[in-house]
């Protein structure tokens, strides 16, 4: 595993397939772009000044090639990163402790340089939308963990930490990947997957996986305003009803880690979030 503050302070390579990426403090970018190869220094921003803009306040950044062997540079800086999350609903603070977000953080970015490459080859299509690629990274990040753990604790927690940022605030919606992930975290077998590369599981799951509309997804977006936002009004449970079914399979599992599996089955009972066969048992 990677011990980030052995990292955090100087430059690395790292594999991503058969390809390798420069993880790269911001700080030292001048040194980064000077250390990859020639041929495709000129295709990254030449000043510091500009790539500091474009990561903003945010931990990483995954700036990717064509190249068969360069894959990309990924700014890193995990002393950004938090330990915890927390958000508030049913007029209680929750919180979600995080752990390893170094190791969560790279192996996202590493598979957007990886989710980028595979659009190269033609094996994904060049349209995926943002979201889309967040959760494709998502993917890589689930299947890395599995390939260093053998177990699934890493990508649940990622994807707790995506429900608990969006109920936190909406504005993180654009990185609610969980819509995707936790079907495949439901299905996924451990030790399969162990066993196959990421292209090999990822496309065929791919091509079989819904994907929502931008009107369908703005309803998602509108229920959970309803549901978790600042400014919420009664509880209308029938508000958006054919959705909340959905959306209680995706935040399910973190409701019932956050809030025990009493408080969450009962909350999301009179949220009418759980299917109605379900329901009717309660």
């Amino acid at each position: 595993m990677l011990i980030a503050g052995m990292l955090a302070s100087s430059l690395f390579w790292s594999d991503v397939g058969d390809r390798q990426a420069l993880v790269c403090p911001p700080e030292q970018y001048t040194q980064c772009l000077a250390a990859i190869p020639a041929q495709y220094q000129r295709r990254f921003p030449a000043k510091l000044s500009t790539v500091q803009r474009q990561l903003g306040l945010r931990a990483a950044m995954a700036m990717s090639t064509d190249g068969e062997q360069f894959a990309g540079i990924i700014l890193w800086a995990p002393d950004r990163l938090n330990h915890s999350i927390s958000a508030l609903w049913n007029d209680t603070v929750y919180q979600l402790p995080l752990a390893q977000q170094a190791e969560l953080t790279l192996w996202h970015e590493l598979g957007h340089l990886v989710i980028t490459h595979l659009q190269y080859q033609g094996q994904l299509p060049n349209n995926l939308t943002p979201l889309e690629h967040e959760w494709l990274a998502d993917c890589y990040m689930l299947w890395r963990s599995v390939q260093e753990t053998g177990e699934l604790v890493l990508a649940r927690q990622q994807l707790d930490r995506r429900n608990m940022a969006v109920f936190a605030d909406i504005e993180n919606f654009s990185h609610w990947t969980a819509l995707y992930l936790a079907p495949q975290l439901a299905n996924v077998d451990v030790q399969q997957l162990q066993h196959s590369s990421f292209a090999a599981w990822l496309l065929p799951m791919f091509r079989a996986t819904k994907r929502y509309n931008a009107d369908e997804l703005q309803e998602f977006s509108g229920l959970l305003q309803r549901l978790f936002g600042m400014g919420r009004w009664q509880s209308l449970p029938d508000y958006m009803s054919w959705r909340r079914a959905t959306l209680g399979q995706v935040i399910g599992d973190t409701l019932r880690r956050v809030m025990g599996d009493s408080a969450a089955e009962r909350w999301m009972t009179e949220q009418n979030l759980l299917e109605k066969h379900r329901a009717a048992t309660k």
